[in-house]
């Protein structure tokens, strides 16, 4: 992927608050199905596991994808602030 103002933006959204929140709950949603649906879907249960571990670390793993790897703490020093309630 190459790093152009969408995928910063996308990495800047997935690194944020909400991005952290959307790959915590998409993991709790991957366990359950993982958990009740049977047959072969306990596999749901690894993406599953790791959304809520980069979710519980506040990594975005997106960001291999356009760049090399950073640390933590480097990378969010890197972003731009966004303000998602614009007015």
């Amino acid at each position: 992927m190459k790093k152009n103002a969408q995928s910063i933006a996308f990495i800047s959204f997935m690194s944020g608050p909400w991005g952290r929140g959307a790959r915590i709950v998409v993991g709790v949603a991957l366990w359950v199905l993982a958990i009740t649906a049977g047959g072969w879907s306990f596999l749901w249960a690894i993406p599953g596991t790791l959304m809520l571990v980069t979710g519980a670390m506040n990594y975005c793993p997106a960001n291999l994808m356009v760049s090399k790897p950073q640390n933590r703490s480097e990378f969010m020093a890197s972003l731009k602030p966004v303000n998602l309630l614009k007015t």
